[in-house]
């Protein structure tokens, strides 16, 4: 079932679209919509993050021998209901060989996800992937930006944080206005990073502070910690992740989690919104 923020229009064969600009031969050409596909080799959704405008259609296509499902990942914090994360809730099975047309209406942030191959942590709300799955330990996951002002209100200025005693931070999600700052404090013993892998897929539009963005733990900030603050003066999503306990693989274009890392196979990272 779809909110009204997405409309939705499966198809086996294809999808034509209204074009918006005309041909060399004076035909309207047919707009291409991006392509979300469950790949049949490594079972996850590629690409991994879509950065689209409102009132675009994405095809989601299964190109596996089994059936999957597309489902919208619950928010783990309560305060971003209704606002920028999820604005719209999908949920859909995905057949062999089917692919579906999703129209997305709405600014903000859609966090997607296949459970026959994973489940939603119930403490750390991330979409772990289920052990033996052919993609592990990438979760199934699939994020679409869509760019605009979302609803509700976004905040100045937002907090993050690394969980005391976990190799995580707390939120997967953020969101701040331009010109504001996320500040991320570290509980942890150990120092962690906010770490940039540069731009790629539209996102990352400028450098995350310098890049590395060291957080020091309780060990070199006693006793509660260290903040670090980051300044943001360019409209976009941007995307980091801890390279104390994930390496960014440029091929899928997201970070997977060292083996030792205590959340594995949960990955350190997360994203920020940031809007005009």
């Amino acid at each position: 079932m779809q909110s009204s923020a997405v409309r939705w229009l499966a198809t086996f064969v294809g999808i034509v679209l209204g074009a918006s600009l005309l041909g060399a031969c004076g035909r309207p050409p047919m707009t291409v919509s991006p392509t979300v596909t469950l790949d049949a080799t490594t079972k996850l959704f590629l690409p991994f993050i879509t950065a689209i405008n409102p009132n675009t259609t994405v095809i989601f296509k299964n190109a596996d021998a089994a059936t999957h499902t597309l489902k919208t990942v619950p928010n783990a914090d309560p305060t971003t209901v209704g606002g920028f994360l999820n604005p719209g809730t999908i949920t859909q099975s995905l057949n062999s060989g089917q692919q579906i047309g999703i129209t997305f209406t709405t600014p903000g942030l859609y966090d997607l996800y296949d459970d026959t191959q994973a489940t939603i942590d119930p403490t750390y709300h991330r979409v772990k992937a289920n052990n033996g799955t052919v993609g592990f330990p990438y979760a199934p996951e699939a994020v679409v930006w869509v760019r605009g002002n979302p609803p509700g209100k976004v905040a100045p200025d937002t907090k993050n944080s690394v969980i005391a005693g976990v190799d995580g931070f707390q939120y997967q999600f953020t969101a701040l206005q331009y010109h504001g700052t996320l500040t991320l404090h570290n509980y942890d013993t150990d120092k962690h990073y906010a770490s940039d892998p540069g731009t790629f897929e539209g996102v990352n539009p400028t450098a995350i502070g310098n890049s590395v963005n060291v957080i020091l733990g309780t060990d070199d900030a006693p006793p509660d910690g260290g903040d670090t603050p980051l300044t943001f003066y360019v409209p976009g999503l941007y995307y980091y992740y801890c390279t104390a306990h994930a390496n960014f693989n440029t091929q899928l274009q997201r970070a997977i989690p060292h083996k030792d890392a205590s959340l594995y196979p949960i990955v350190m990272e997360s994203f920020v919104l940031v809007v005009q």
